[in-house]
This record gives structure tokens, C-alpha cells and sequence, in this order.
């Protein structure tokens, strides 16, 4: 290209919109559509088998949608690498890396909808499904010093017109709950940095025993307030028990034994959390794990890493980037 006929193109990049300039970008930095596509079917590659029947003898069966399709010689099915994917029969595959930026960056549904040119149903919709293949707590085990307490959420039922429970919240009024309206969180951290969240309906010993034990690995050391709950657990399991009774002044035990960083982390959640103005309850697990990615995630594979687990139908080569 002449300098000249360079100088204009410079000149017309202040006219174009954001949106633009984010397909510029993308265009530049080596086309998204063909990076999508190529993380899309390189999850297939992985996994190898018919979504259908699990079976692995399978043939090549033409194309659609820029996507390569497969018949299963077991079930005679069709299929391709999004068949059983959270992201199964959602359009503009194109967008999705570019969405997942979105959410490494932490954006509201409005400005996602905007980078990625999308309607904001779309992009709320996009949202939840990206979030419904990561990590489950099961996976997340606890070593050495394990920190564990409650935090509670206020209960949310934007969108519900079929309240059975309670009364319906009156704009302008009031959102003072009662601790029975609001939502319960197990939160557990060890000092590597591995959370994990459980949401419960109402706190008991009955789930948190089984909750803490499914995370539990067998040399650990338990760190919790003074709430008798963990006390019995940990005679239950005959693991170490360091109880930080805050109400006796008692912060720190043994100068190493504490819940602060597990109470820094719920701060941290929390502040994060105020951007989206308030979390419906029944999608709060999922904005648990997008908080939890991003702060054990590095930055630069976050983006790449949500969307193979949205692909990965949970299969545990995929959880690896």
C-alpha cells in the first residue's frame, strides 16, 4: 500500500464504531472466526466418541455451518462438535471468543451486547450457558490449611411472577430481609488459592458434613469461627480442628491459624458482585464460578479456558489449556 493511500486508511479509524474496531482488532490479531471455529472442533478432538451412544466408531458425514459433521455407525445419529454442548444450537459461533473476553473482563450484559454487536437477551443467555460446563466442586480437593465459614446472599426473584414463598418486593420500598429470606453459601478456601462454593437452601449439619467431605483430602488441617458445625466434623473425619472464636478476641491461633483470607476472598466476591445489581438466586452458582475462574485463572488463558469448557461437555482432558 502507497503511504499516502495509508495515511487516509489512519485517518478513517476515528469514524468507526466500536464494534468495528473490535472486528478490526480480531482481523488484525489473526481472525476470531477462524479461532473459534478451530478451539470448537479441536474440543471434539479430544473427546472422540458419539455424543449419543458414547460409542467411538463414527465416519466423516459432510458439513454445516462451517462445522464438520459425523455419523455414528452404533446409533446412526448425526452430530457435530457442539451435539450435547452447553452451546448446542446457539448462533454466531464467530462471537465467542470475543464474549469470552467479555466475561474475562468481568463486563455487565449491556456493554457485552454492545462489544459483540448482540441483542442483550443474547447476551444474558450466552452468559449462563458458558457457565454451565466448568469445574465442579468435586474436583476442587482442599489441601493443608483448609479455611471454611458462611456468607449469605439476598434472596433475588427478578423475573419470577409466581412467588409462592413470599410477597414480592416493592420498588422503592424496603430490602431488608430475614435471615430465613436469605441465601446461604458454604465457602471454602485452602492457602493455595483452590475455593470452593456450595448454595444451600438452609444451612444444616447434614449437608455441610457431606459437602466438606466430598472436598477434603486426607492430610488437612480445618480453620473455621466458633460455629459447632465444623466442631463435628472434624471429630466425625478425626482431622486437625482450629477453632477462631472472634466473639473471645481470638483472631489468629498459633500465629499461622486464621479465616482471613477466606473472609478477604468473600469481600473481594462481593464488592465484584455489586456491578451486577443484584444476582437472581437461581443463577447465583454460576456467578460463584465466574468470580471463582477468575481469580484462580490467569488472565491471558481465561478467555480460551471458559469457552473449552463450554465445548467440553465436562470431559476432564478438556479442563486442561
Amino acid at each position: 500500500m502507497l503511504r499516502n493511500d495509508f495515511k487516509n486508511l489512519l485517518s478513517q479509524l476515528d469514524n468507526l464504531t466500536h464494534l468495528q474496531k473490535q472486528k478490526l482488532t480480531e482481523k488484525i490479531n489473526g481472525n476470531a472466526d477462524k479461532n473459534s471455529t478451530q478451539l470448537i472442533e479441536s474440543s471434539f478432538d479430544a473427546v472422540k466418541r458419539c455424543p449419543h451412544c458414547e460409542s467411538e466408531l463414527f465416519s466423516r458425514w459432510g458439513s454445516s455451518n462451517e462445522l464438520q459433521r459425523y455419523r455414528c455407525k452404533t446409533c446412526t445419529k448425526t452430530f457435530n462438535a457442539l451435539t450435547g454442548s452447553s452451546l448446542s444450537r446457539l448462533r454466531y459461533k464467530e462471537l465467542w471468543l470475543t464474549y469470552s473476553r467479555c466475561l474475562t473482563d468481568g463486563l455487565s450484559i449491556k456493554k457485552s451486547a454492545n462489544i459483540c454487536g448482540i441483542d442483550v437477551t443474547t447476551a444474558f443467555r450466552w452468559r449462563h450457558r458458558f457457565m454451565e460446563n466448568t469445574l465442579p466442586n468435586t474436583e476442587q480437593e482442599m489441601t493443608g490449611i483448609v479455611e471454611a465459614d458462611e456468607t449469605f446472599f439476598t434472596e433475588s426473584c427478578k423475573g419470577n411472577k409466581q412467588l409462592t414463598h413470599r410477597k414480592a418486593k416493592k420498588r422503592g420500598k424496603s430490602t431488608k430481609q430475614k435471615r430465613g429470606e436469605r441465601v446461604p453459601v458454604l465457602m471454602v478456601r485452602d492457602r493455595s488459592g483452590t475455593v470452593a462454593d456450595f448454595v444451600f437452601e438452609e444451612v444444616s449439619k447434614r449437608e455441610i458434613h457431606s459437602c466438606l467431605k466430598s472436598i477434603m483430602s486426607e492430610e488437612v488441617v480445618l480453620c473455621s469461627d466458633g460455629n459447632s458445625i465444623y466442631q463435628t466434623f472434624a471429630k466425625d473425619e478425626k482431622i486437625p480442628h482450629k477453632r477462631v472464636v472472634r466473639n473471645d478476641g481470638i483472631y489468629v491461633v498459633d500465629k499461622i491459624f486464621h479465616i482471613q483470607n477466606l473472609n478477604a476472598y468473600i469481600s473481594r466476591l462481593k464488592t465484584w458482585m455489586t456491578r451486577f445489581n443484584g444476582v437472581v438466586t437461581k443463577y447465583l452458582a454460576n456467578y460463584l464460578t465466574w468470580r471463582k475462574l477468575l481469580e484462580t485463572k490467569d488472565k491471558t488463558e481465561l478467555s480460551e479456558f471458559i469457552l473449552q469448557c463450554a465445548l467440553g461437555r465436562n470431559d476432564q482432558q478438556l479442563m486442561r489449556i
